[in-house]
């Protein structure tokens, strides 16, 4: 996968995850975007040919300081190779930003055939909601009222 792919499959998650979460919660979401990224360092034993990891680079284990979307792409972008997965959701909302949360995977990859979530449509991302207060499902887990963003946060819900 290239870069301006890689961009193009940020830019299809966040148009995913952006929306369903607008309707989830009470808070106003603008429309101008910051990343927060945290590369993970665990690693399963026994890579395959393709996979490689980066033990060494500082940045693995770090949350990053809220980033733009250019920025999103040169964080993950190691050596030509991307994570095998990243997760992604709203995560915090201020008057001027919505925060999305990029949880990465440590193992990376060059080659498509190790990439995850293929079915979604914009490997290797994997669109998810905010994080939901008890009280705001039902017993089926289906969503019953929205919520603050910002709940775990501030103790409202």
């Amino acid at each position: 996968m290239d870069k301006k792919e890689f961009h193009n499959n940020l830019i299809k998650a966040i148009n995913e995850v952006y929306p369903f979460t607008k309707e989830m919660v009470i808070n106003k979401l603008p429309e101008q975007f910051k990343f927060i990224v945290k590369i993970n360092s665990t690693f399963r034993e026994g890579l395959e040919d393709g996979e490689v990891t980066f033990p060494k680079v500082k940045k693995l284990n770090q949350i990053s300081k809220p980033v733009e979307i250019e920025d999103v792409v040169d964080l993950l972008w190691m050596d030509y190779a991307i994570p095998e997965w990243i997760n992604i959701q709203v995560e915090n909302v201020d008057k001027n930003f919505t925060y999305f949360s990029l949880e990465c995977c440590g193992r990376f990859s060059k080659l498509k055939e190790f990439l995850y979530h293929k079915s979604e449509g914009y490997p290797p991302f994997h669109a998810l909601s905010p994080s939901l207060p008890p009280d705001s499902l039902n017993e089926n887990d289906e969503v019953i009222k929205r919520f603050n963003l910002n709940w775990n946060k501030n103790g409202k819900s």
